[in-house]
């Protein structure tokens, strides 16, 4: 036995000083494998929607169960709580750690920033890269094109609400006092991201379904989902519809998006059945809609010249619903068709590209709309063929009564403005 132990001695003691080399370097441990899709949700929750995006939260915790292993959720969070800075997390399928936090700012700063937009977006996509594409999910408030004047590109004081997108209250309260980013200036922020080009941006916020937002936004994304009109305050169903996000067939994709999304009742007048309309733009196909209706403008701009034009017709948003000169983001295709003639040959060739721009539209007649009052434009036989669930702004003379602002002046910063000629016809 003696003997033994020795010979196992000598043995352990050769192989230990047998080799000169220096001691080899642990390898890495291997790092994660990208994701197929990295869908960013960008909540700018800094103003009254802060206590909303705490339930959005876990609705997508719920919602990210129903997800492959092979997808990133990743959310930026920017809440009116002084305790907590933004911060960048992934949401996981991991019970004890759902919010798996990825980067945390050091110091506040406006969400509605266009420098610290695009600073979140590249650390998002940096964090949780993907093999396949990347989305953009827009969380908060907004009003579709509308210039804010109290926004980063334009900071002269303003009273107004429901702007632009993304209200940052700049001092951690839950208010509707704060800075804006004008959608002009959004796109600015997205163009320095290509050609990283986002597969779709699905708007979880008010009055962003418009002709003039989807064509500022055609060189950024393939696809914009969202509303035309208000929606409310608790966001989409990201319960049932998160799921939708992460479906890489482009038609099944943007086709359960708004089926789902839709599918939620707001029950805001309590009556009825109430559904959000939603649709979802093909943004290649927005330069040949603009041309499309370029051609028929003329004839558009006699129309809106006759006595009560646009009275009766589908609108989305006023800002006092009271004001008729305050009712703007009238439904496109019903003002079209009603300027042209239904069974006209102008309008039908409009609208058979209208139709392949505008995908997958779902309709409704009533729906969470505080700006709105639906008596204006009652339920007729034809509301089918009057709603194509896209806004679009018509320059007027009322327009230029409004107390608030000056939609007339203020849509001329769109490109959609100049695209379509509404300067040709004297607008």
């Amino acid at each position: 036995m003696k003997q033994l132990l020795l010979l196992l001695s000598v043995t352990l003691l050769f192989v230990a000083c047998g080799s000169d080399g220096p001691t080899p370097t642990p390898t890495p441990p291997t790092p994660p494998t990208p994701a197929r899709r990295t869908v960013v949700v960008y909540m700018a929750a800094e103003n009254n929607l802060s206590s909303d995006s705490r339930d959005n939260l876990n609705s997508m915790i719920t919602g990210r169960r129903q997800v492959g292993d092979d997808e990133n959720l990743v959310v930026f969070v920017d809440r009116a709580d002084p305790q907590e800075k933004p911060f960048i997390a992934r949401i996981t399928k991991d019970a004890t750690n759902p919010v798996d936090t990825l980067y945390k700012y050091s110091e506040d700063f406006y969400a509605s920033d266009p420098d610290m937009f695009l600073d979140v977006l590249r650390r998002a996509v940096q964090l949780c890269p993907a093999t396949e594409d990347y989305a953009l999910v827009l969380w908060g408030h907004a009003n579709g094109w509308a210039i804010e004047k109290n926004a980063f590109d334009a900071p002269a004081p303003s009273t107004a609400r429901h702007r632009a997108y993304g209200i940052d209250s700049g001092s951690n309260l839950a208010t509707m006092t704060g800075k804006w980013m004008n959608i002009p200036t959004l796109r600015k922020a997205l163009e320095q991201m290509l050609p990283l080009k986002w597969k779709f941006i699905f708007c979880d916020c008010c009055n962003m379904q418009c002709a003039e937002v989807a064509y500022e936004l055609r060189d950024v994304c393939d696809y914009l989902i969202a509303s035309p009109a208000e929606i409310t305050g608790s966001g989409a169903p990201y319960r049932t519809m998160l799921k939708d996000l992460f479906i890489h067939d482009d038609a099944d994709m943007y086709t359960a998006i708004c089926t789902d999304y839709h599918a939620q009742r707001t029950y805001y007048l309590n009556r009825g059945e109430e559904h959000l309309p939603i649709s979802a733009v093909l943004t290649a196909k927005m330069s040949d809609l603009a041309q499309a209706t370029h051609i028929v403008l003329p004839a558009i701009a006699a129309y809106l010249q006759t006595p009560d034009a646009l009275d009766g017709l589908i609108y989305y948003y006023a800002y006092n619903k009271n004001l008729n000169e305050e009712k703007v983001m009238y439904d496109m295709n019903d003002v079209v068709r009603t300027a042209l003639g239904g069974e006209s040959s102008a309008y039908q060739q409009w609208k058979a590209v209208f139709d392949e721009a505008v995908l997958s539209p779902k309709k409704s007649s009533l729906w969470h709309g505080i700006t709105i009052l639906f008596n204006d434009f009652p339920v007729t036989d034809d509301w089918n063929e009057r709603q194509g669930v896209l806004s679009m702004f018509f320059p007027m003379a009322k327009y230029a009564l409004t107390p608030s602002h000056k939609y007339n002046d203020d849509i001329k910063q769109m490109a959609w403005y100049d695209v379509v000629g509404w300067a040709d016809v004297g607008r």
